[in-house]
């Protein structure tokens, strides 16, 4: 009787540890107002909706982290550095997007397993993609915003995947004006990839 106690104790101790572990390995909510802003001011330029005339964006819903490679001189670095600092550290795990993007076109945001059974779906691969999302042009992969402490300056990390051989990114820098956000010049080196 006495181990059939311990036992009932000891199952009821790990399923309650189980419990206040489980929420904190589940992807957080990305709740920060402004940075959908800046996903609407950028999404317009990315390669699905401008070049291949996406008629509903197909959006990776978790953020996804691209190393961080933009390295401004020393005079940009005094106006964009913090936004790269917030930058880095907002992209140390991914967060997961929220439907509170006010753009023109309907979107849709596709999780990491909703990717998957799509792309293992019968004949497989890119044409099962396309045949679920017609003129999408891709999945968009967005990562977090990386801002300055007035929230004035953003970064972001936007890129699309098209095809076993289609897709590129790269960083977008943009300044608040005005209430709207707008492309930021600023002198150094980035990168982008496309293939």
């Amino acid at each position: 009787m006495f181990q059939f106690i311990i036992l009932t104790l000891l199952i009821a101790f790990l399923t309650h540890a189980s419990q206040r572990i489980a929420p904190e390995a589940q992807t957080p909510i990305y709740d920060v107002v402004e940075a959908y802003e800046v996903y609407a001011a950028i999404l317009p330029s990315e390669w699905s909706w401008k070049d291949a005339k996406a008629k509903r964006l197909v959006i990776r819903a978790n953020t996804t982290n691209s190393n961080m490679c933009l390295q401004p001189d020393a005079d940009s670095a005094k106006l964009i550095g913090a936004a790269i600092a917030n930058y880095v550290q907002q992209n140390q795990h991914a967060w997961l997007l929220q439907s509170r993007l006010k753009i023109e076109k309907p979107y849709v945001l596709l999780s990491p397993e909703g990717i998957k059974s799509t792309f293992d779906r019968s004949p497989g691969g890119w044409e099962a993609f396309y045949q679920m999302y017609p003129d999408s042009g891709g999945i968009i992969d967005l990562s977090a915003v990386g801002f300055n402490a007035d929230k004035t300056i953003a970064i972001v990390y936007s890129g699309h995947d098209c095809g076993s051989l289609c897709g590129g990114g790269g960083f977008s820098v943009l300044q608040k004006k005005a209430g709207k956000w707008e492309s930021l010049p600023w002198k150094g080196s980035a990168c982008a990839w496309v293939s």
